[in-house]
């Protein structure tokens, strides 16, 4: 499976995504998202409104994501869409990737 890396805009809610990844930040959000087809998209900036209307239009996806401040209220969210939260430390993120995505 060869895996395509696509920058973009916005979160697509008619694609189906394996798992999104999120770092916070005060006023935007960079993402990376994972579809079921092994695209890889690149978010720089989202605005949290565009994550929050994208986020309610997907069908349950994981989001991934490191402990911060904002985290605690974008989980309740995001669960109460029917999302599934995981958060993880900073230092184990690079093993989650290897061991969930790696070929």
């Amino acid at each position: 499976m060869s895996v395509s890396r696509i920058l973009a805009k916005t979160i697509d809610p008619d694609l189906k995504y394996e798992v999104i990844g999120i770092d916070l930040a005060k006023n935007c959000v960079s993402a990376v998202l994972l579809t079921t087809d092994g695209e890889v998209i690149g978010i720089d900036r989202l605005d949290y409104p565009e994550l929050e209307k994208s986020a309610q239009e997907l069908s349950p996806t994981i989001f991934a994501m490191e402990p911060c401040t904002e985290m605690n209220y974008l989980v309740q969210k995001l669960e109460a869409w029917g999302h599934r939260c995981l958060v993880i430390s900073g230092k184990n993120v690079r093993d989650y990737i290897e061991s969930h995505f790696s070929s």
